[in-house]
């Protein structure tokens, strides 16, 4: 009778790291590569997590996610299965690689659908599964604010074109009654004005000198008002940023504190993959 091979999936030789195939006539794994075979026995749950994390070291990650599923088919609650079976689905060796595939735009959540096997724990099991849905949810967290600081870059580059076009001058304004203050000098000046033409033509035309008197006095009353309106209106003065630079400035600060909150939220994903280690 000829014999039956059936290939179950890809298991990995110990020996050799190739590929073993399931010989059910002899219930043994037979190596395609070096011809080793190896009871069904061998392939326990103690050997068979070995020999799946061997294969994940080699970054084989295709057959140790097949042997990492295989577990969790009959033990859907064994921690180092379920671990094991995310970084080979991200194809990573640390858990702490997948805080690099989130900061840097690759991170897949697919990979962390692990509903299949939460359906068939117990309540008490169900610790992994809310630590994974806790970096779900803070992988979340991170995409909309890196989301928004895309958008802040993009106004903020927005923004600085208007300051290259020069509507970045800073605007003055004055506080207090300056509008009274300017008519008062621009009466003043107006008596000066009249004043020194009056003494010009008066002295040539022999206008009294008392009434020359008289309107030297009220020139020179003019400059002192001119003189003290304008140091009032100088005390009075305030700078104000343009409404381009106030933006800028405004922008910064939100940038500022989206980093931060960044920061924040890749902290609690490392905090949460720490503890999963440490349940390992």
């Amino acid at each position: 009778m000829e014999k039956s091979k059936t290939k179950l999936f890809s298991y990995v030789c110990p020996s050799c790291g190739g590929h073993l195939e399931t010989d059910d006539n002899r219930k043994l794994m037979v190596c395609i590569s070096c011809g080793n075979t190896y009871d069904y026995d061998y392939f326990c749950e103690e050997n068979l997590l070995l020999a799946a994390d061997k294969a994940l070291a080699n970054s084989d990650f295709s057959s140790a996610g097949d042997m990492y599923s295989f577990m969790l088919d009959k033990e859907p609650s064994n921690v180092k299965a379920l671990t094991g079976l995310i970084l080979s689905n991200n194809k990573v060796k640390k858990l702490y690689d997948i805080t690099l595939k989130i900061k840097n735009g690759t991170f897949i959540p697919g990979t962390f659908n692990l509903k299949k096997y939460r359906e068939k724990c117990d309540a008490e099991d169900l610790h992994f599964f809310e630590q994974t849905d806790k970096i779900l949810s803070l992988y979340k967290e991170y995409n909309e604010l890196k989301n928004a600081m895309k958008q802040l870059e993009t106004e903020e580059n927005s923004t600085e074109q208007k300051f290259d076009k020069g509507e970045s001058e800073s605007l003055f304004y004055y506080e207090g009654n300056d509008k009274l203050k300017k008519i008062v000098i621009a009466a003043s000046v107006i008596l000066l004005v009249l004043g020194i033409t009056a003494v010009a033509f008066g002295t040539e035309y022999g206008t009294p000198p008392l009434l020359i008197a008289i309107l030297v006095i009220a020139m020179i009353g003019a400059v002192i008002t001119i003189l003290v309106a304008l140091w009032k209106m100088r005390d009075n003065k305030k700078e104000q940023k343009s409404p381009v630079l106030t933006k800028l400035d405004e922008i910064d600060a939100k940038m500022e504190d989206n980093k931060v909150e960044m920061h924040r939220v890749i902290s609690e994903i490392n905090a949460v993959f720490k503890e999963m280690n440490n349940s390992l």
